[in-house]
């Protein structure tokens, strides 16, 4: 995924703050230890809360542990102890990582693909594992890319129809509980891929327009410069229907923890990065050159 979605840090409590950071490390330890170091490269915070908000139903949060790691071999940090929710986050983080990378395998070229077929190489034997645990999802993430990949070569100028591609993988990694609980984490997370499917595409607006990449944003207006100013009032709204919809499936979750820490993320960090991104100010980590940093 891409690291859009990050809560307000001056907006949140001090508990509430270490709390992210503690799932972030946990996540990344829960990746070590079942794939490797090669995947923790690419966890990112999308993928904290996905675990923050699948692990949101259990009644009580275990004390956090405390860990050495790549990053900060020194000094043990505290990480969220090792529950269900972490082990079924890494296992999708390593199968939407490995799908980004075949996507870019499809898409690059020259250097850029090169390095595709390189991460894939790489990824491939992480990736098998996590087909194995989660062989539904990778069925639907599959057939998925693949209409997403038929619609870049027909080069098609519909916003929710590639849209609607992605945020179908999001919708796929949900757990498979049978129950209203699954419904509306797949209405939310459905929307959440759509939203970063489409801020992504605005984001990159500038770049495409450079290399000649498929980008429905440019198809839908025919843009001819980076210049959002004249479209920002259209897309603001298609964006902000998804951010309506996942507030929507918040307010019906039940929380047995992490609700406030959730709600910040949704109701006040989606909403500023949107900003940030058709302003043009947003920075990836927000604007920190460090890994793993609010």
């Amino acid at each position: 995924m891409f690291g859009f979605i990050r809560p307000v840090k001056p907006e949140l409590r001090v508990k509430e703050a270490d709390r992210f950071q503690q799932v972030y490390c946990g996540l990344c330890h829960a990746i070590r230890a079942r794939y490797g170091r090669f995947y923790t490269l690419f966890l990112s915070y999308d993928m904290t809360f996905y675990a923050l908000v699948t692990g949101a139903d259990k009644a009580d949060t275990a004390p956090p542990c405390r860990k050495r790691c790549d990053a900060h071999p020194l000094i043990r940090r505290p990480c969220a102890a090792p529950d269900g929710a972490l082990e079924r986050a890494a296992d999708v983080s390593v199968l939407l990582t490995y799908h980004k990378f075949r996507d870019s395998l499809a898409d690059e070229k020259g250097p850029k693909r090169a390095l595709a077929w390189l991460l894939c190489r790489l990824g491939r034997r992480g990736y098998a594992r996590a087909r194995a645990r989660l062989p539904e999802a990778d069925r639907e993430v599959i057939a998925a890319l693949e209409d997403l990949q038929a619609l870049e070569r027909d080069h098609c100028d519909s916003m929710d129809r590639a849209a609607d591609a992605s945020a179908r993988m999001t919708a796929a990694v949900v757990p498979r509980t049978g129950d209203d609980r699954e419904r509306v984490l797949r209405q939310m997370f459905y929307h959440v891929g759509r939203w970063v499917y489409l801020l992504d595409a605005a984001q990159d607006v500038a770049e495409d327009l450079e290399q000649g990449n498929y980008n429905p944003v440019v198809l839908r207006y025919g843009l001819q410069s980076p210049d959002l100013t004249e479209i920002r009032q259209p897309l603001e709204r298609t964006l902000e229907r998804s951010l309506a919809d996942i507030c929507m499936a918040y307010d019906l979750l039940d929380f047995g923890r992490d609700a406030d820490l959730v709600r910040n993320i949704i109701f006040l960090g989606m909403p500023l990065v949107t900003k940030q991104v058709l302003d043009g100010t947003y920075q990836t980590n927000g604007g920190w050159g460090k890994h793993g940093s609010l």
